[in-house]
């Protein structure tokens, strides 16, 4: 009997649920080992071993792992909707609403470069995105007079001194504290997604007294943290992915997600291959991309707040109340569930921020490596040691 593949994935917690993992190695028929990457150190892997993986869902690494050359060209006309990736991205290509941040760097041209410009290969296999910003709850807003819309210089607030969070993870971690600088100081960063080393300075200064005072109670490495940290009481404003949201919510906290007057940070999630693979380890990581295009993974994660590439894919898979309140906006219907089964939306509630296309079209800034990104590293070190 010949021996099947085992697939090795890398991917962060939030994008990999229980049920995806177990429903993609019993559809697919061969074993998947799951890695969940959460730092700094795991990126360090991906692009000094592409030989220790073979598909790796990256988040808003490309340009740093297609440099390494840790990953390889992705055929579309091995991908069962190649065709509507292509036309979906051409069609948003510059769009800052919704996955344009993806299309800049997604084709593969014939000197191995990555542009906006349609070839029949592509870097990534673009898969989810969304929008973050911060969770509160009821007592944080009440500092704050009846009606403020709310604002990232929250984050730094001292009237929340000692009861805020924030995340350890230094790129997404920086572009939350420059938001937040932002507003608490009434500036403007030349480029909020790419700063210099002078403006990192700025905010790392600023994060690091913060911190020496005690202005933050802890700082967090996933999902599941951030919720414990609301959970056990003390933190009352923090920056808070969507599946955290999800599972205070099942546990009946009336956390609020924050609509930032000053706009969301966006994010992408996005499938590579590794440069490694080739023969049976190929065709697996192909299959896999594959059965991430039936819809029915984009489905399960839609129930925690994410978007899929293709909405169209994922409709099926949902209920007319989960699509309704997920992707339209409206009202829920019935109670809903996240990904592990909980009620974790109430009839009647409204997601906030609207639709689809309202929270995306509110994005300020998308996730990404800075051209500074060693400086940054070493401040963003010191604050977490501050």
């Amino acid at each position: 009997m010949a021996r099947k593949p085992r697939l090795r994935v890398l991917g962060r917690s939030e994008v990999l649920p229980r049920p995806i993992l177990d429903r993609a190695a019993t559809d697919l028929g061969f074993e998947i080992e799951f890695a969940l990457v959460d730092s700094v150190k795991d990126l360090q892997r991906v692009v000094t071993r592409p030989d220790t993986f073979d598909v790796y869902h990256q988040w808003h690494t490309v340009d740093l792992i297609w440099t390494a050359r840790a990953i390889q060209p992705i055929a579309l006309d091995r991908i069962v909707r190649g065709e509507e990736i292509k036309t979906s991205a051409l069609a948003q290509s510059g769009d800052s609403r919704s996955i344009g941040s993806v299309s800049s760097q997604l084709f593969v041209q014939s000197g191995g470069t990555l542009s906006p410009r349609p070839s029949n290969a592509v870097s990534m296999l673009p898969l989810l995105h969304g929008v973050d910003a911060f969770g509160y709850l009821p007592q944080a807003q009440n500092e704050f007079p009846r009606g403020s819309a709310a604002s990232w210089g929250w984050l730094l607030d001292r009237r929340l001194h000692g009861r805020v969070a924030m995340m350890n993870d230094p790129v997404l971690g920086m572009i939350d504290a420059a938001l937040a600088v932002e507003a608490a100081e009434g500036m403007r960063f030349g480029d909020i997604g790419n700063l210099t080393i002078e403006e990192i300075d700025l905010v790392a200064d600023v994060l690091v007294h913060k911190k020496r005072i005690g202005h933050f109670r802890t700082i967090w490495s996933n999902y599941e943290e951030a919720a414990r940290s609301m959970l056990r009481g003390g933190v009352v404003l923090q920056s808070l992915f969507s599946p955290a949201l999800a599972l205070l919510r099942a546990q009946q906290v009336p956390v609020i997600d924050a609509v930032p007057k000053e706009g969301y940070r966006g994010w992408h999630v996005d499938l590579c291959i590794s440069a490694a693979a080739e023969g049976e380890q190929l065709d697996a990581a192909y299959a896999y991309l594959n059965w991430w295009m039936s819809g029915w993974g984009g489905a399960v994660v839609a129930r925690q707040g994410y978007y899929f590439v293709l909405p169209d894919l994922v409709r099926p898979h949902l209920s007319e109340a989960e699509w309704d309140y997920w992707y339209a906006g409206k009202p829920a219907a019935e109670p809903l569930t996240n990904p592990t089964g909980d009620i974790a939306i109430a009839t009647g509630s409204v997601r906030e921020g609207g639709s689809h296309a309202e929270r995306m079209s509110r994005v300020r800034v998308w996730n990404a490596f800075m051209d500074e990104h060693s400086y940054l590293v070493r401040r963003w070190r010191e604050f977490l040691d501050a």
